[in-house]
C-alpha cells in the first residue's frame, strides 16, 4: 500500500512539473522615464498576453499561462506617477505585475509581438467628465421633477425541469437600474444628436431582461421619457430594500479624443461591487481602460445598499459614438452588466 502510494505521488509531481514547465515566465521589470511619460517594460520568455485593469490606485496587469521567473529582476526609478512596482502569482497559471500610483492616471498597455514583451505607458489623467457630471447632478437639484414612476419586473417564469440548462443564479435577489436622464434632460448628445436619455433607457431595458430571466427582481426609476429628481431615486432605491443599485450613463467631455469604459463608486461598502462591475464592462466591451474611480456623486453616496454609476463609453468621441448608438453594442453592454451582476453575488455569500 506504502509503494502505491509513493507511485501516486510521484506521478502527480511529474504531471505538475510538466504542467508547470509549459508556462511562460516573467523575467524582468523595467521602469524609466521617457518624454513626459512613464513606461514599464515587461520582458517575458515567450509569447504572453497581458490585461490591464485600473483599480482607483492600483494598476494590474495580469499574464495567463505565466509564472514568475524564480530570478525575477525589478528596476523602479524615482517618478511622480509610479510609487511601486512589485509581481505576484495571482494563482498557479496568472502572473500578476502590481503598479501602485501616486494620482491618476491614464496608461496603455500593448503587447510586443515576437518580442517577448509588454509595454504599459503610464501618462496623467486627462479628464473634463467628472466635471460635468457634479454640474448635471447640482442643476438636477435645483429643478422639481414629475413624482418617480418605477416599473417592476418580475422574475421570469422558470422553465420546467427538463429544459432547465444553468441553474437561475439571481433568485431572490433585486436590483434597481437607473437609467440617466429624461424629459426635459436630455444628457449628452452622440455626435449625430442621439440624446443620451435614449441610450441609457435603452440599455437599462435590454439589461432588465437578462436580469429578470435569471430569475431577479428588477426595477427601473424609468421605463418613459420623464425627468426623474436624484434624490427621489434615492429614496426609492432605499426603500425598496434593493440588493444592489446600478445607474447607466454615457460619458461626454470637451476633449473629443478621450475615449473609455469607467465606472464609480463611493461608499466603502460598495467597493468589492464596484470592482466586479468595472472588470466586467472592461473585459465585455474591450474599450480603452479608464478606470475605477471613488467619487461623491449622489446616487453612489446616498443610496444605502451597493451602489456604483457606469459609464460605458463616451459619447463626445467619434468612434464611441457610432459604437454607442448601435443596439449590438448597447446588448454587449447589458451582457457585460449581466456578468459582473453574477460575478458579484457569485463571490459574496453574505
Amino acid at each position: 500500500m506504502r509503494k502505491y502510494l509513493l507511485l501516486i505521488s510521484a506521478v502527480y509531481c511529474l504531471l505538475s512539473t510538466v504542467s508547470y514547465a509549459d508556462l511562460a515566465t516573467i523575467d524582468r521589470l523595467d521602469h524609466m522615464r521617457d518624454r513626459g511619460y512613464d513606461y514599464l517594460d515587461i520582458y517575458t520568455s515567450g509569447w504572453t498576453t497581458g490585461r490591464g485593469l485600473l483599480l482607483e490606485n492600483k494598476l494590474y496587469i495580469d499574464f495567463p499561462e505565466t509564472r514568475l521567473a524564480k530570478n525575477l529582476t525589478v528596476k523602479h526609478k524615482p517618478s511622480k506617477r509610479v510609487l511601486n512596482i512589485q509581481a505576484t502569482q495571482k494563482n498557479a497559471r496568472t502572473a500578476r505585475v502590481i503598479i501602485t500610483l501616486k494620482r491618476e492616471i491614464d496608461y496603455d498597455l500593448v503587447n510586443v509581438f515576437g518580442r517577448g514583451k509588454a509595454v504599459v505607458e503610464i501618462g496623467d489623467r486627462a479628464d473634463g467628465a467628472t466635471a460635468k457630471q457634479f454640474a448635471w447632478e447640482s442643476a438636477n437639484a435645483r429643478k422639481r421633477a414629475s413624482p418617480l414612476k418605477p416599473r417592476k419586473f418580475t422574475p421570469a417564469p422558470s422553465p420546467p425541469a427538463e429544459k432547465v440548462s444553468q441553474p437561475r443564479s439571481l433568485q431572490g435577489r433585486t436590483v434597481i437600474l437607473d437609467p440617466g436622464h429624461g424629459g426635459d434632460d436630455p444628457g449628452a448628445s452622440s455626435c449625430d444628436g442621439q440624446p443620451e436619455k435614449k441610450l441609457t433607457l435603452a440599455t437599462a431595458q435590454e439589461t432588465a431582461e437578462l436580469l429578470r430571466a435569471a430569475g431577479a427582481t428588477v426595477y427601473l426609476t424609468r421605463d418613459e421619457d420623464r425627468r426623474s429628481n436624484l434624490s427621489d431615486v434615492v429614496e426609492f432605491a432605499n426603500r425598496s430594500r434593493a440588493d444592489i443599485f446600478l445607474s447607466i450613463h454615457y460619458n461626454s467631455t470637451y476633449n473629443r479624443g478621450i475615449a473609455g469604459t469607467e465606472s464609480y463608486y463611493y461608499n466603502p461598502g460598495s467597493r468589492q461591487f464596484a470592482e466586479k462591475m468595472h472588470e466586467a464592462l472592461v473585459r465585455g466591451l474591450d474599450r480603452k481602460d479608464r478606470g475605477l474611480h471613488r467619487v461623491k456623486f449622489y446616487t453612489v453616496n446616498h443610496t444605502r445598499m451597493p451602489a456604483v454609476l457606469l459609464e460605458p463609453a463616451y459619447l463626445s468621441n467619434g468612434d464611441e459614438s457610432s459604437l454607442a448608438n448601435s443596439a449590438a453594442f448597447r446588448s454587449k453592454v447589458a451582457a457585460s452588466i449581466m456578468k459582473g451582476v453574477k460575478n458579484y453575488f457569485g463571490s459574496n455569500t453574505d
